[in-house]
């Protein structure tokens, strides 16, 4: 099933073909309030609006972002595996320690734009990069950059548990050096 395919779905959530997932879902979210019982924008129009219209109009938003919710999850598997697909016909290069080095060194041998994984992960581009870069200062708390660098890895189909935990090891090693100098 393609986007074409969709076109009713996008209609009924008063979307563009090629709405991304939060989009979907935030269209999803607020025609859902718009035509709940409670909603405060359709009380003077009530009576124009029979409950039963109102429930139908309910249920094919629901319908809608649930085939979108699919098409969507389907997508991403497919993007992930075509990924895995790129990993076993590419030379990849070994490495003893997993660093942002690394990552960014698989990333392009691969021919993966940051940009790519930042969609797929839902991490911002910039900490992608400070990840790649090693710019411990400028990344956010540890517990955040475990899940960063854990995705960014599953995303390269990488052994996300090792990459992670050789990339933790330099992060916090890092953080209490530099920790220890600024006081």
């Amino acid at each position: 099933m393609d986007d074409q395919d969709n076109t009713k779905y996008y209609k009924i959530l008063e979307l563009k073909p090629n709405s991304s997932f939060s989009e979907i879902k935030s269209a999803y979210v607020h025609l859902k309030r718009l035509y709940s019982s409670e909603s405060a924008v359709l009380s003077p129009l009530i009576e124009e609006i029979s409950e039963e219209k109102r429930e139908k109009l309910l249920e094919q938003i629901e319908e809608s972002y649930n085939k979108l919710r699919e098409y969507h999850s389907t997508k991403k598997k497919e993007k992930q595996k075509t990924t895995r697909e790129r990993v076993l016909h590419k030379n990849i290069p070994e490495f003893e320690v997993f660093s942002g080095n690394a990552l960014r060194l698989t990333r392009e041998v691969l021919g993966v734009e940051l940009q790519e994984i930042a969609l797929a992960t839902g991490i911002a581009i910039k900490h992608l990069r400070n990840v790649e870069m090693e710019r411990f200062d400028q990344l956010p708390p540890p517990g955040y950059v475990r899940i960063y660098v854990s995705k960014y890895a599953e995303y390269l189909s990488l052994d996300a548990e090792r990459v992670t935990e050789d990339y933790m090891k330099a992060f916090s090693k890092k953080r209490r050096y530099s920790d220890r100098n600024r006081y």
